[in-house]
C-alpha cells in the first residue's frame, strides 16, 4: 500500500470515524455469524457454534482494536484517552489543580510579558528590506560621544566606501500640516531622496523623491505615511498629485508609504517625508553648518569593524578640508557602524536583560515548586499506579499518562498566563511605555505564541516528566501492601523534594537581593542633595510652530511677554526664563567654546567643552539654588550693560584651577565679551547619580539675536520656571488659560512639577526596582507555597510516626520543633545558595546601583532575615497541625 493511500485510509477513519466503527462492527458481526452458520450446518448446537465462533474470531471490542491499529487511529484514541482521563484526575483534585494552576500561570504569564516587551524592542520586526543589512553611521570622538556628519561627509563615503552599497541621510524638522481639523502637529523628516531605496521600500502609491527633486526650488514635494494619508487626510484616494500644506507652504504629493512603515522606527507618531534641497551651506564645513544622521547598507561579506576602519580613513582625509580653527578643535576622529537595530534599543538592553534574567528565575521556581507537587501527588497515588502496572501497563503506558496530566495543566497554565500577561501588559503600557519604545498595544504576535507554546512544552518536561518516571518506577509488591499512605515515599524522594524547595528558596533570595540592591539605590538617589529646590515649583516648555516665528526674535516677541503674564498671575510667587532645566531628559546644550583673559588678543584662548544655559535674575529665587562666589544675575543686568554670565564649581576647578575666576571672560568669534561675575555651588544637571558637568549661565535679558550664544540658548528652547505660593498642580490651568491669552500658538505647551522632573530623572532604577518588587514578591510567595506544601505533605504522611511519638510522651513543642527544625534546614541551605549565586553575579547590577555595592552585606543580611522569617511562618502552620495529631485517631487510621 502506498503512503498516499495509507494516508487517505487514516484520514477517512479519523474524519468519518461513526460511520468507520459502524461498518467496522457489521462486517466483524458478519464474520462471526457466518462462522457461526457453519458450524451449524456441521452439527453442533447454534449456543455451542457461537461460542466457539468468538473463541476462534475474537471478541468484536479486540478485533476492532487490532482494526483500529492497522487503520493508524490508535494513537490518537489513546491521546483521547489520556486526555479525558487527565481532565478527570484534574476535576477531582480541585485544590491541587487550582494551586498548579495559578503557580503556573504567574510563572509563564510574567516570562510571555517579558517576552512581548523583548519583541517589540530588542527583536521587533523592522518594516525594511533585510533590516540585518542597515547601519546607522557617526563620527565619534575619543571619548566615545558621537556626532552626526556633514553632507560633504557623507558624499565622500558614499564615494569612496567599497564595504557599503549605498548611503541615505535624513534630519528631523519641525512640522505642522493643514487639515479639516485645522494645523496638527507632525513628525516630519528630511531626507536624501535615495533614503527609500537604500531601506529596500517604495510607496504603495505613487513614486519615490527623484534625485533632482533635492535641488532648491524643486523640493516642494512630500511622502505621507499611511497613518498620515488615513488619520489626517481621511484616506482621500486621489490625494497623489495634489497639494497640501505644510509649514504654510504647499507640498506636491508624490507618494504614499505601506501601512506598517515607519523611519526612523523609534516612533509611533504620523511621519511625512521632504527631500533635503542642497544649499550652497552644505558644501561647507563650520559649527554652523548642517548636519545629518546617516543610514547605509552594507555589502555581503563586509563587517562592522572593517566598515569603521574604511570610513576612519576616509574621514581622516576629510578632515583636512575643515576650517582651519575647527582642525585644531577636533579630537582624533573617526567612524563608527552600528547595526540599526541596535540603535533604537541601546539605553534599555541592560534593564532588559537584567529583567529576562529575573523572569527566568522566577519561572525555574515555579517548575520546581510544581514539580514538587506533581512528585508529591504522584507519590500519593501510588497504589492506583501499582494497580495499573498490575493490570499490565507498561512503565512507559504509565509514564506517558502522567506526562499528558502534566502537558494539559502547562497547556491551562499557559492559556490563563497569556491572560495575565496582556493584563498586565494593559495596566502598565503607560509606564512601560515612558521607559521603553513600545507601540501603542502590545498584542500577541505568531513569535510570541510560538514563544509560549515552546515554553509550555518546556515547563511540562522540567516538572512532569522527573515525577513521573519516578512514581512508574515504585516496586507493585511493595505498593500493592501498603494499607494507606503512611510511609509512601522513598527516601530518595524525599531529599529530591527537599532539594527541589532549597532551590526555589536560593533562586527567590536571588531575586530578592537585587530588589533590595535596586531598592537601596532608590533610598539612597532620594537623598542626595540636588543643590536646588525642587517643592512649588512647575516647569512650563512653550512649544511654538517655528515656521512661523521664522526670522523674529521669539524671547521679545512671545517668552517675555509671557514671562511678564505669569508672573501677575495670582498664586505666583516669582518665575524666571532658562534654556536648561535641571535633571530634564530634554534639551541640553554642550557646546565647545574659548575661555580668554580679555587682557588683548596675545592672550591665546582656551578650547573647553560646557553647558550653555541662559537665565533671567530671577532664577536664583525659583531654584533656591546658592551661590559660591559672587552673584547671580539681577536687575541691573540690562541688554545696554556689559554682558556677564555665571559659571559653576566644575568648571571653575576644571578650565580655571591656577587663576581667580573673576578676571577672566567668555568669548566667541566675532561677538562681544562675557565676563564671569560669579561661581554657582554645583548642583545635579544631568542625572543624581553622576556628577556636575561644567557650566556656564548667560543673562537671557542681554542676549540679542545677533549674539552668537543667542541661537544655542534662546532659539533652540526655553522654559518658564515658576514658583508657586500654593500646591502647584492648582495652578496649571490658570497657566494653560494664560498661554492662550498670551499667545494661541502655546496650546500644545506642556506643563510639569519640578518633583515629577526629578522623578523620571531616577526612571530606569525605579522602573527595574518597581519591576523586580513585583518578581521578588511573587517568587517569594511560589517558594513559600512550595515549603508549605512540602512541610503539609510530610505531616500527612509522617502522621503515624507523629501519632506514636506522642502516645510514648513527646510533648507538642517537640512535635513543632522537629519540623520548625527541617523547616530551617532546608531555609539555611537555600539562603546559602542564594547567596553565593547573588555574589558571584552581583556585577551584572552594577550598571543600576548608586550609593550601594553589589555585595553590600547589610543588604544580603536584611533579605536573608525577611527569607527566613516568612519560611519559619510558613512553616508555622503545618507544625502546629503535626504537633495537635490525635494519637488514637492516628493509630486507628491504620
Amino acid at each position: 500500500m502506498s503512503a498516499a493511500t495509507r494516508l487517505r485510509t487514516w484520514w477517512k477513519a479519523l474524519a468519518h470515524r461513526s460511520t468507520l466503527e459502524s461498518e467496522m462492527e457489521a462486517e466483524l458481526r458478519f464474520h462471526i455469524e457466518s462462522y457461526a452458520a457453519d458450524l451449524v450446518r456441521n452439527g453442533l448446537k447454534p449456543e455451542e457454534a457461537m461460542r466457539r465462533a468468538r473463541l476462534e474470531l475474537g471478541t468484536i471490542p479486540s478485533q476492532q482494536e487490532d482494526c483500529r491499529s492497522s487503520f493508524g487511529v490508535r494513537p490518537w484514541d489513546d491521546l483521547l484517552a489520556d486526555l479525558r482521563y487527565a481532565f478527570r484526575q484534574l476535576r477531582h483534585t480541585p485544590a491541587f489543580t487550582v494551586t498548579v494552576l495559578v503557580v503556573l500561570a504567574l510563572g509563564i504569564g510574567a516570562n510571555a510579558a517579558m517576552f512581548s516587551i523583548v519583541d517589540a524592542t530588542l527583536l521587533r520586526w523592522l518594516p525594511y528590506h533585510r533590516a540585518n543589512e542597515l547601519v546607522s553611521v557617526n563620527l565619534v570622538n575619543d571619548n566615545g560621544g558621537s556626532s552626526w556628519g556633514y553632507y560633504q561627509d557623507l558624499v565622500a563615503w558614499q564615494g569612496q566606501s567599497h564595504a557599503l552599497q549605498s548611503i541615505a541621510y535624513y534630519n528631523a524638522i519641525e512640522g505642522y500640516l493643514e487639515t479639516k481639523s485645522g494645523q496638527e502637529p507632525v513628525s516630519t523628516y528630511t531626507v536624501s531622496a535615495n533614503l527609500f531605496s537604500v531601506l529596500g521600500v517604495q510607496p504603495v502609491q505613487g513614486r519615490p523623491f527623484l534625485s533632482e527633486e533635492q535641488t532648491p526650488g524643486k523640493g516642494r514635494v512630500v511622502i505621507l505615511s499611511n497613518a498620515v494619508w488615513r488619520n489626517m487626510l481621511q484616506a482621500d484616494p486621489g490625494v497623489v498629485g495634489k497639494q497640501v500644506t505644510l509649514n504654510d507652504q504647499p507640498y506636491t504629493v508624490v507618494g504614499i508609504m505601506p501601512p506598517r512603515f515607519i523611519f526612523p522606527a523609534n516612533e509611533n507618531n504620523p511621519q511625512i517625508w521632504v527631500p533635503v534641497e542642497i544649499t550652497p551651506a552644505h558644501f561647507k564645513m563650520g559649527f554652523d553648518e548642517p548636519t545629518y544622521q546617516a543610514i547605509a547598507r552594507i555589502r555581503k561579506g563586509s563587517s562592522l569593524a572593517s566598515i569603521g576602519t574604511e570610513l576612519s580613513g576616509i574621514e581622516s582625509r576629510q578632515v583636512l578640508l575643515y576650517p582651519a580653527e575647527m582642525r585644531g578643535e577636533l579630537p582624533l576622529t573617526r567612524v563608527a557602524a552600528t547595526p540599526y537595530r541596535e540603535t533604537l534599543v541601546a539605553q534599555s538592553r541592560p534593564a532588559l536583560l537584567a529583567l529576562i534574567a529575573a523572569v527566568g528565575i522566577m519561572w525555574l521556581i515555579a517548575c520546581a515548586n510544581v514539580a514538587n507537587l506533581m512528585l508529591a501527588r504522584s507519590m500519593a497515588r501510588q497504589r492506583e499506579i501499582a494497580v495499573r502496572g498490575a493490570l499490565g501497563a507498561s512503565r512507559w503506558r504509565i509514564v506517558r499518562q502522567l506526562f499528558t496530566e502534566s502537558l494539559v495543566l502547562s497547556a491551562m497554565g499557559s492559556a490563563a498566563g497569556l491572560g495575565l500577561a496582556q493584563l498586565a501588559l494593559w495596566i502598565f503600557n503607560q509606564t512601560l511605555s515612558l521607559r521603553l519604545n513600545l507601540p501603542s498595544y502590545l498584542a500577541p504576535n505568531p513569535a510570541v505564541l510560538i514563544a509560549l507554546l515552546v515554553l509550555s512544552v518546556v515547563s511540562a518536561v522540567l516538572f512532569g516528566f522527573l515525577p513521573a518516571w519516578l512514581a512508574s518506577g515504585t516496586p507493585l509488591e511493595h505498593a500493592l501492601r501498603q494499607s494507606s499512605l503512611q510511609g509512601g515515599g522513598s527516601r530518595g524522594r524525599h531529599r529530591l523534594q527537599q532539594a527541589m524547595v532549597v532551590a526555589e528558596i536560593g533562586l527567590s533570595l536571588v531575586l530578592l537581593i537585587a530588589c533590595g540592591l535596586l531598592l537601596r539605590t532608590v533610598f539612597a538617589l532620594r537623598q542626595v542633595p540636588l543643590g536646588f529646590r525642587t517643592d512649588h515649583i512647575l516647569m512650563v516648555q512653550p512649544n511654538l510652530p517655528r515656521y512661523k516665528y521664522r526670522g523674529l526674535d521669539t524671547n521679545q516677541s512671545v517668552y517675555q511677554p509671557l514671562l511678564r503674564r505669569i508672573q501677575q498671575l495670582p498664586g505666583v510667587r516669582s518665575a524666571s526664563i532658562t534654556t536648561l532645566v535641571p535633571l530634564h531628559k530634554g534639551f541640553a546644550a554642550v557646546l565647545s567654546l574659548f575661555l580668554g583673559t580679555g587682557k588683548g588678543p596675545g592672550g591665546k584662548p582656551t578650547q573647553i567643552d560646557a553647558q550653555l544655559k541662559a537665565a533671567g535674575p530671577e532664577l536664583q529665587d525659583v531654584l533656591g539654588f546658592r551661590m559660591a562666589r559672587g552673584r547671580y544675575f539681577n536687575q541691573q543686568d540690562t541688554p545696554d550693560s556689559p554682558p556677564v554670565a555665571v559659571v559653576n564649581k566644575a568648571f571653575a576647578q576644571l578650565y580655571l584651577p591656577a587663576g581667580d575666576v573673576m578676571d577672566f571672560q567668555l568669548s566667541s568669534a566675532g561677538n562681544r565679551h562675557a565676563k564671569i561675575v560669579g561661581v554657582l555651588d554645583d548642583f545635579h544637571q544631568m542625572s543624581i547619580d553622576h556628577p556636575s558637568f561644567p557650566e556656564i549661565d548667560l543673562c537671557a535679558t542681554q542676549l540679542r539675536p545677533t549674539d552668537g550664544f543667542y541661537q544655542p540658548t534662546l532659539l533652540a528652547h526655553v522654559e518658564i520656571a515658576v514658583r508657586t505660593q500654593t500646591d502647584p498642580e492648582q495652578l496649571i490651568p490658570s497657566l494653560r488659560r494664560a498661554m492662550l491669552e498670551i499667545n494661541p500658538d502655546l496650546q500644545t505647551s506642556s506643563v510639569q512639577t519640578m518633583q515629577q522632573i526629578v522623578e523620571e530623572s531616577m526612571g530606569s532604577q525605579t522602573f527595574a526596582a518597581h519591576m523586580l518588587e513585583v518578581f521578588g514578591g511573587t517568587a517569594l510567595l511560589v517558594a513559600l507555597a512550595g515549603l508549605y506544601g512540602l512541610l503539609s505533605y510530610l505531616v500527612a504522611q509522617r502522621n503515624r510516626e507523629l501519632g506514636v511519638r506522642i502516645a510514648l510522651g513527646a510533648q507538642r513543642g517537640d512535635i513543632m520543633g522537629i519540623l520548625l527544625g527541617q523547616a530551617g534546614r532546608m531555609l539555611l541551605a537555600g539562603a546559602a545558595i542564594g547567596i553565593a549565586v547573588a555574589y558571584l553575579f552581583g556585577r551584572l547590577l552594577a550598571g543600576f546601583l548608586f550609593g550601594v555595592q553589589p555585595h553590600d552585606l547589610g543588604t544580603m543580611f536584611a533579605v536573608t532575615v525577611l527569607l527566613l522569617a516568612c519560611g519559619l511562618a510558613a512553616a508555622y502552620l503545618p507544625a502546629r497541625t503535626a504537633s495537635r495529631v490525635d494519637p488514637m485517631q492516628a493509630l486507628r487510621g491504620e
